[in-house]
């Protein structure tokens, strides 16, 4: 008798000769498989095969009228090309023409029966092809599942990673000299800017997240420099540079994609356009746009905030400021498209001015 976990498998018989069909059918059956279908013309094989996408074997003789054996296979091959290399195709043939077994096994076959067959061996090679079937099924099962386990689990960490970062930007937030809101609004202003970069919408998530941690440097500056409601001396303003660096060796050499583009971004968004930034003085392009991309955003929404050395500005001047550092301070391309979606960035701030 089969296997016990093979009985339900699906099998389809196709030969001219009912004689043969019924004969075949009867093996099988008397061997325990339960679901057999038959076909004496092969032209039905393949809407057959479409109507039964779990057909697990298919028996296929060579020569019959209407359509070769090697057309149905051509034509499996043609309409189901992922489907010809996983089912199985036990041919049954008359000749043993060495050039014919060949021919079927570049069409797909694999495995042979002659005629007149011996019953014993059809049920072995049928029992053999089924468990290799069985297996690749199991097979694939078991990788989706642990490809679903995967995902999952990605998902998870990617949910703590997100947390971490937001609750860490909340942390360096306390200790400046706003209110949390500033790093929402600077998170989903770069998003914004992204989008309108034409970014994929995994880089824009990413950038959103990343973005409130450009100053999380800031943590390991004095209160007395971090906090000092007027003008900072020449070694204060030295001393408050280093936050970026400060900001990408706390940031530095994680695995999480999105700790990474932060670790970026902290180092990068007093990088200028013309090269006279910091820490590392690059230039243009070279700047990734992560931090060109976060540091028009930052000072935008810093320009129009209460700073204890400052009263906010007005909108019209905030981008009138922008405008004249575009090129200089700025990536110009991104000043553009900052201006072009003013209205956005209006509804961010507005939002977020809304929330509790």
């Amino acid at each position: 008798m089969i296997d016990s976990e093979l009985r339900h498998s699906r099998v389809l018989i196709c030969d001219d000769s009912t004689t043969n069909v019924l004969l075949l059918k009867a093996l099988l059956e008397a061997e325990g498989l339960t679901r057999i279908e038959t076909q004496t013309d092969p032209r039905r094989v393949l809407p057959c095969l479409e109507a039964n996408v779990d057909t697990d074997l298919l028996l296929l003789d060579l020569e019959m009228p209407h359509m070769h054996g090697f057309d149905v296979m051509r034509a499996i091959r043609e309409a189901m090309p992922g489907r010809a290399d996983v089912m199985p195709i036990l041919v049954i043939t008359g000749t043993a023409a060495a050039d014919a077994q060949t021919q079927a096994l570049e069409l797909g076959a694999t495995d042979f029966v002659h005629k007149p067959f011996d019953q014993t061996e059809v049920l072995l090679r049928v029992r053999n092809l089924l468990r290799m079937r069985y297996g690749y099924v199991r097979q694939l099962q078991i990788s989706e599942e642990l490809e679903r386990k995967v995902q999952a689990r990605t998902q998870e960490l990617t949910r703590a990673t997100d947390a971490f970062v937001h609750k860490l930007a909340q942390v360096c937030e306390m200790r400046d000299i706003e209110t949390g809101k500033h790093i929402v609004r600077v998170g989903r202003m770069a998003r914004m800017l992204a989008e309108a970069c034409g970014m994929p919408e995994t880089i824009c998530f990413m950038i959103e997240r990343a973005a409130p941690l450009h100053d999380v440097g800031k943590i390991g500056i004095p209160d007395e420099i971090l906090l000092k409601p007027g003008k900072l001396t020449d070694d204060e303003y030295l001393h408050m540079k280093t936050h970026a660096t400060i900001g990408q060796s706390i940031l530095n050499e994680h695995d999480s994609l999105l700790v990474q583009m932060a670790a970026t971004i902290a180092t990068s968004h007093h990088e200028r356009w013309d090269g006279t930034g910091y820490p590392e003085g690059l230039r243009g392009e070279s700047i990734p746009i992560e931090g060109r991309i976060t540091a028009i955003c930052d000072v935008f929404d810093a320009l129009m905030s209460q700073r204890p050395y400052k009263n906010p500005w007005s909108e019209q001047d905030a981008v009138e400021y922008l405008v004249s550092q575009s090129g200089h301070q700025f990536d110009p391309k991104l000043v553009d498209l900052f201006v072009q979606h003013i209205n956005d960035v209006e509804r961010i701030r507005d939002e977020c001015d809304a929330m509790a």
